[in-house]
């Protein structure tokens, strides 16, 4: 990663996700630094392909959980592009699986 998570200018929750990455997780993606000023938000990229993102976001989520919408490189039509209200395990678990880490 190529900021340090707990000095992200983040929400609480946001810096949670991302101190909460395992680290295989964390050594395929970076923080997308022009991502906005959005506490609210981050965006995370692949190292290697920078259009595989991931937006975390805990804007209209319940208490406690996260949406994530995901990017990819070229639009894949089935794929999944978006969860909502997911716990951070889940969360988790999603991030990996769509960093491939």
């Amino acid at each position: 990663m190529n900021l340090n998570p707990w000095a992200a200018p983040k929400s609480r929750e946001i810096r949670r996700v991302l101190v909460s990455l395992d680290e295989r997780v964390a050594s395929t993606c970076d923080i997308e630094t022009d991502a906005g000023n959005d506490p609210q938000i981050v965006t995370l990229r692949h190292t290697e392909l920078a259009k595989l993102r991931a937006h975390i976001y805990v804007h209209g989520q319940k208490a406690g959980t996260y949406g994530i919408f995901f990017e990819y490189p070229h639009p894949v039509p089935g794929i999944l592009e978006s969860e909502e209200n997911l716990p951070l395990p889940k969360l988790l678990a999603s991030i990996a699986l769509h960093f491939d880490a």
